[in-house]
This record gives structure tokens, sequence and C-alpha cells, in this order.
């Protein structure tokens, strides 16, 4: 499918406007073309000795010529009223369906981030997705209404006032055309140049996007390294980049509507000069003329707006082009085309089968992992930074798959599942927890939509943040996240808890929970944790030795290979890794 036409179909929702659009248009075209009709009969009848058309003689058997200047001033007036009446409300119903499309698209990119794998998020350049998603989808709106309703208006204008310039005078109205082949050959030529530095242009600005993004995330950094103007002369490096990029593509567009105006100007002197020698010899009245110069300005409004197309296109395209290239994105997971659905909660038997993974070509994170859970039972995943504990775990709720082997669920492989039954069955809390712009009630709820105020706290309770919630002002209904009322690591990773018991999941997946926590804050969420645990088959990546006394098997991971996999006490005398690691902490 043509590019621009796939892109136009955004707006297919909106026909019915549209239709209201085009008959808004061509009655403003209707009456434009109207407009220089009145002053040629002031000046050919009224002022001049031609005789009043038969039309508008009958409207008074007045010959007074103060009359007839009167009632066509008028008529001009109403002409000129109506004309912009309609162009107004067309325009008015244009940007409503441009915006209606714009709300489409991002609809639709929005979705599109969701469903796209981890693998694809850890690769992909967030202040870029953040620049495609906020400001390239604009390019659509930009296509249809500078695009396509611009050359439709500019197309039938054009057209319509050739056929009345030809009936008038044939010989003028050839001269104004030959305008029209030097316009196609410098649309051409000037086209593909904007659309290339319009989109080296994007993309400099998407790179200005991302630095702020990542500044933003790094300022505890930055500013601990007094690293402020390293980072100032680095984001003024790029800024001058992008400013220099735009430059030239803004100086294209110069060069290009300066040849257009240029094209314009030798047009319209020569039609004038000509013009007043057909009158010279008697084949043109000077109404004539004027009416003439006038569709000569309006010819040359459409014919110039045309021009414009091929440029505001090409800028558009680019942006367009970023846009179906994210969405053209292959799903790396996604649902089988005869997936199965998930009626009830699983037992939460785990099975790992020669499962081997890999990031890309060059090493396997993961090798010929095979080991089994039963339902309810829970393991400790150890070893050292990089064996791919991670990695495993992400391997459960499918955020990838494997690219050898299979991991089974109750005996069914993960890929036989519908996505989002296999995801409803387990919970996941990570290292780092996640608090979502909100209040404390609606993060909880984040587990479970339906939850009622009751569950909310019942579950608040249980990872025990009920009691540093009751001293908020507003309690459950405290605005946190960005811009609120802050909350510590370890409250953080509470309410996450909270969240994770009121999803109340089979399979419970942990990735260091309290790496990151004090001692005090550490026991508040290891007593929730065993509660939580308790009945579910739990995956945990741990260090800390009070962590794993807790489970009932520890799998032990190095370079991507089980080492050892069995309960502590056989893991503590056969691993060599995990006596290491007792040592280290002087245990």
């Amino acid at each position: 499918m043509n590019i621009i036409q796939r892109a136009l179909n955004y707006f297919r929702g909106d026909a019915p406007r549209m239709a209201v659009i085009f008959v808004l248009m061509l009655s403003s075209i209707g009456l434009n073309l109207l407009k220089p009709w009145p002053l040629a009969i002031i000046v050919d009848s009224v002022l001049g000795d031609k005789p009043m058309p038969n039309w508008l003689a009958s409207f008074s058997d007045s010959s007074s010529p103060a009359f007839f200047a009167g009632l066509l001033a008028l008529g001009l007036f109403f002409i000129h009223l109506s004309q912009g009446a309609f162009s107004a409300f067309q325009n008015f119903l244009a940007i409503k369906v441009g915006l209606s499309g714009l709300s489409r698209v991002r609809n639709e990119v929005f979705a599109k981030l969701q469903e796209l794998s981890l693998r694809f998020h850890q690769g992909a350049n967030a202040g870029d997705l953040i620049y495609r998603a906020s400001w390239d989808t604009y390019a659509f709106q930009t296509l249809f209404q500078q695009g396509l309703i611009t050359f439709v208006t500019s197309f039938l204008s054009l057209g319509l006032m050739i056929v009345v310039m030809a009936q008038l005078n044939l010989p003028l109205t050839l001269f104004a055309l030959a305008a029209v082949p030097v316009l196609i050959v410098t649309i051409r030529v000037f086209g593909r140049k904007m659309s290339e530095r319009t989109t080296s242009a994007q993309q400099a600005d998407s790179k200005v996007t991302s630095l702020v993004q990542q500044s933003i995330a790094a300022m505890p950094l930055i500013q601990s390294y007094t690293r402020e103007a390293q980072e100032k002369k680095r984001f003024s490096g790029q800024v001058a980049e992008a400013q220099q990029r735009r430059i030239t593509q803004h100086g294209a567009e110069l060069v290009y509507w300066f040849g257009i105006a240029a094209v314009f100007a030798v047009g319209a002197a020569g039609l004038t000069w000509l013009g007043a020698d057909q009158v010279l010899k008697g084949k043109l009245t000077i109404g004539q003329l004027l009416v003439f110069l006038g569709y000569l300005a309006l010819l040359y409004e459409p014919l110039n707006q045309l021009s414009q197309v091929g440029a505001t296109v090409s800028g558009a395209m680019a942006g367009v082009r970023r846009i179906f290239e994210l969405l053209d994105t292959p799903n790396e997971v996604c649902d089988p085309p005869t997936a199965k659905t998930l009626t009830a909660p699983v037992a939460g038997r785990i099975d790992f089968e020669n499962v081997f993974f890999a990031y890309d070509d060059k090493r396997e994170v993961l090798q010929n992992i095979s080991f089994t859970i039963a339902p309810g039972e829970s393991i400790a995943i150890i070893g050292p930074s990089g064996a791919g504990k991670t990695t495993l775990l992400n391997l459960l709720p499918r955020f990838f798959d494997p690219s050898k082997g299979c991991v089974k669920l109750d005996g069914t492989d993960l890929r036989e599942f519908k996505l989002s039954d296999l995801r409803s069955q387990v919970s996941l809390v990570l290292q780092q927890p996640i608090i979502l712009p909100g209040t404390i009630a609606e993060n909880i709820a984040y587990g479970n939509l339906m939850a009622t105020r009751e569950q909310i706290e019942v579950a608040a309770r249980a990872a025990n943040a009920h009691e540093f919630i009751e001293r908020f002002p507003k309690k459950y209904e405290t605005s946190v996240g960005d811009g609120a009322a802050r909350l510590s690591i370890g409250e953080q990773q509470r309410l996450n808890l909270a969240r994770a018991f009121l999803k109340n999941a089979p399979v419970l997946l942990l990735d260091e929970p309290t790496s990151a926590l004090d001692a005090e804050n550490e026991m508040l969420v290891m007593e929730s944790l065993r509660e939580l645990m308790r009945n579910r088959t739990t995956l945990i990546v741990a260090h800390r030795p009070r962590t794993i006394e807790r489970v009932d098997k520890v799998l032990v991971l190095q370079n991507g290979q089980i080492e050892k996999f069995d309960t502590l006490e056989k893991v503590r005398e056969g691993s060599e890794y995990y006596k290491r690691m007792l040592a280290a902490r002087g245990v």
C-alpha cells in the first residue's frame, strides 16, 4: 500500500465530516470565483458605456448609476462575507478531523509500544521513542490538513478558474499556465532533498529529547560528581547540531520558495503587459482585464499552495516513515494462532527443558538450563553478576522467549498460552520498586483493578504498609509518584508487595527485592515476603543469606549454566560459588 494512502487511512473514520468539508470547499471556491465580477461590472457598465447585464437590470427600472454601484458593492460585501464563513467552517472541520486522526495514530503507537518485547525496549533509545510518539505523530495531521485538504482545494480552484479564464481569453490563459511545467520541475528537484534534510533534522531533535530524558534520570549522579558543566557542554553541542540541521532544512525550503516566487513574478508581469495590449487592441474590455488580473492573483494562489504542498508533504513524510518504522517492528513475543485460554489459576509446576537464550549472536546468556519446580515450592537463584539470573526470571512471564528449548507451566509450553492469561498467573516484584503517578490506593489496585477498598487495605496490611499509609493526612488517597508525596525505597517496595498480594497470582517472581533496603525495612519486607510466598511457586533472585535460608531449594548459576540445584544444605556443601559468597560476607 502506498505510504500516503496508508497514512490517510487514519482519517477514514471521519468520512461524514469529510463529505461536509467537501461541500463547504466547493461553496467557498464558487464564491471566490465571483469576487472580481462586481468590480468588473462597475468599471464596464456603471462607469463605462457597456450595457448592464440583463440579470442585473431586472432588479430595478432605475437607470441611476449610483443605485447599481451601491447594489454591486452590497453584493461584493455578501460574497466576501459568505466566502469567509464557508472557508472558516471548512477549516474548523478540517482541524477537527486532523486532530481525530492524530489521536488514532498516537493511540496505535502507544499500544504498539506496550506490545513490543522487553528486548526491544532495552535496545531502543527511550528519548527517540518519546519524540516519535509525541512529535512525529503530528506529521499525520500535517499530511491531512496541509497536504490533502490544501491539495484538493487548490486543485479544484485552479481547474474552475482555468475554465472561466479560457472563456474570457484563451491566449492569456495559456500564457498564465506556462508556469505550471516549471513549477512541477522545481517540486521534483527540491522535494527529495527537503525530505532527506527534514529526516536528518528530526533525528537530531530526537537526540536532544534523549539527552534531556537521560540527564533527568541521572541527576543524582551528575550532581554528586559535579558534572553539570560537562553535561551542559554536551547538551549545547547536540542543540547546536540540531539547530544547524534545521537551518539547513529551512534554507533549502527558502531557496525553493524563492524560485517559486520568481516564476510567479515573471508570469504576473508578462500577463499584465499582454492583457493591457489586448485592451488597447479592443479585444478585451477594462472590466474583463480586471477580472482576468483578479483571477490571475487567485490562480497563482492555488498554484503557490500546490507548490508548497510538495515541501509540506516531503517534510511530513519523514515523520510518517519514522512512525510506520515503529509500527512495522515485528512483535517478538505474541500469541500463537491457537492460543490456550486459562480460565482458572494454575497449580504452579514449572519445567525448564534444555533452555538456551541469547540477546544477540555473540554470546549465549543461558545455556542448556534444565530443572523442575513443584507447585508451591520456592527456590532462590544465586550467582555472580551477569550469570543470567534476571534473564531466567524474565522467561517466565514471556518478556523473552528461549532461543532453544522450552519453559513449561503445568506441563504446557508457555508459548502455547494466551499471553495475557499467562501473565495473569504471575506476580513480579522488582529490585527497583515502580510507583506510578496516582494515589496510593490506585498504585496498590494496579494488581487488581476491580479490587474494593477493603481488599486494598487487606493487601496493604499483609505487606506491612498500612501503618505508614495511615500517617499521611489523606491516607490511601495520598498522591504519589512524580511531583507528589515522596516515599522511601522501603515504603515503595512495601507498596509493590501489596500490589502482588492483591493480584494473588499462583506464581511469584522476586528480583532481589531487599537488596536496596536498610536492616529495618529489610526485616519488614522479609516478614511480608514470607506471607506472600506461602502456597505460591516462587523464584527469588537473592544474595543475602537471610533471604536464601527461607526457600526450599537453591539454584546456582555460573556463566549461564547451572552449577548446582538442590536443597540449601547440599548447595552449602557442594557449591564453590556459595562458599565464596558466604566467605565474602564473613559468614
